[in-house]
């Protein structure tokens, strides 16, 4: 079975490295899959790289059509909320030459392919014949252009008078890429999309959404490399990152610190709250935002790492690893951290307590609630032993039910199934 994962970066954010990992994974169970992006960083040869047409009149038509929509989202530069991430359009600035140089495939498993896939080329049966799996690691695919919808809810019936664009208007860039999408659906078979998600929250929305009702969704969470991500003592680690010693660490990860849906502010608010916080060192790894912050405890802050084994260093160093999200998927970050037998403290949303579980393999909080945040840090800052088995509780949880051929097999199983129902609607 030729198995073909695209992705829009190989390497670079959550998306790409769980869609790496599963075509690794994969790869290690004896599938035939390769990995097709638009931007690529590792060597790896089982890796494909699309090229774009170079022609001068190609170059032209991409870099208009890339004006045109920029020009369309810049419309509410003066109005749209700060905190809106990300926003995507169903076109992109691409070329035909998208479907000549993807590898042949029996079937296809889409990531996150923002920028990379244009919907109306691709969701067509003379360019696509074969099944699609499509792996959501966040809710763009079936709204009007937000990646989170920070509970807005209007994706279960129709975008428009978006919130995040800031918009009064029904008939804004939000609906009119929700209705582009849903016209492209419902147009495409049933039988010949499946959706994915890594955690059952992301399922269920999915579900619920106009766009995606009348498609299957399975939850399959994320792989990781265990043998990587594996615990190392925490004296050690912290000898070789010069943390200190004696302080009780509270470690926050997230390319974009400064993401309001992150909940950075949430966590400095409850590390307020916490007794006897001078002890406490926060440490913040993100590369896109300064830690500048005043507060009753040590701050610090390390560059996002590009080194796997440098990372599994800070998730031992750490006593816990934070993830006050707001809304979220089931980042990487959960399945990183109690691999390296490190706990995670967090809030109750998402995917977070489909892995997470209080007083077991982590801590939970009520979603934003700060008090009842401080109050689960300090219960498991306040018990060392308590705290050591969680983290061992939740490396045998890793070990048993998240590696990456656990997820490829998953896979695999999912992929003969969708092939064989195509195969069977075209009898």
């Amino acid at each position: 079975m030729r198995i073909v994962v695209i992705n829009t970066n190989d390497l670079h954010g959550g998306a790409a490295r769980a869609a790496y990992r599963l075509h690794k994974g994969l790869r290690e169970i004896g599938e035939n899959s390769t990995y097709f992006v638009k931007e690529r960083a590792t060597d790896d040869t089982s890796v494909e790289q699309f090229i774009s047409d170079p022609s001068p009149k190609a170059v032209a038509e991409r870099l208009t059509l890339r004006a045109q929509l920029d020009a369309a989202y810049d419309e509410y530069a003066h109005c749209r909320s700060p905190d809106i991430e990300l926003f995507s359009q169903e076109r992109v600035d691409g070329d035909e030459d998208f479907f000549i140089q993807r590898p042949r495939a029996d079937v296809i498993n889409l990531h996150w392919v923002s920028r990379f896939v244009d919907y109306h080329l691709f969701f067509t049966p003379e360019r696509t014949k074969c099944p699609v799996v499509w792996t959501l690691h966040d809710m763009n695919a079936f709204t009007g252009g937000c990646h989170y919808d920070q509970e807005c809810g209007k994706y279960t019936t129709t975008c428009g008078t978006c919130p995040l664009l800031g918009s009064e208007e029904k008939n804004d860039l939000a609906h009119r890429v929700f209705e582009a999408k849903k016209k492209i659906f419902d147009a495409w078979p049933a039988e010949r999309l499946h959706i994915v998600t890594p955690s059952k929250w992301l399922a269920a929305e999915a579900r619920k959404s106009t766009l995606f009702s009348k498609f299957d969704a399975t939850a399959i969470p994320n792989g990781v490399e265990t043998d990587i991500f594996s615990p190392t003592d925490q004296a050690i680690a912290r000898e070789k990152l010069n943390l200190p010693q004696n302080a009780k660490i509270v470690l926050f990860v997230s390319n974009h610190i400064g993401l309001a849906r992150k909940g950075f502010r949430e966590l400095v608010h409850a590390l307020s709250l916490v007794p006897d916080n001078r002890d406490l060192l926060l440490l913040g790894v993100g590369d896109s935002h300064v830690l500048d912050i005043e507060a009753p405890f040590q701050v610090g802050q390390i560059e996002f790492q590009r080194d796997d084994e440098k990372t599994a260093l800070m998730y031992s160093a750490a006593d816990v690893t934070a993830l006050p999200s707001r809304q979220d998927n089931l980042p990487n970050i959960i399945l990183e951290s109690m691999s390296c037998g490190t706990p995670i403290v967090g809030f109750d949303v998402g995917g977070i307590p489909d892995v997470v579980k209080h007083g077991e393999t982590g801590y939970l909080a009520r979603s934003g609630n700060v008090g009842a945040l401080a109050a689960a840090i300090s219960e498991a800052l306040g018990d060392s032993d308590a705290l050591k088995a969680c983290g061992e509780r939740g490396r045998r949880l890793i070990e048993e039910e998240y590696s990456i051929a656990a997820q490829g097999a998953a896979y695999k199983k999912l992929f003969e199934s969708v092939v064989e129902t195509a195969r069977a609607y075209r009898h």
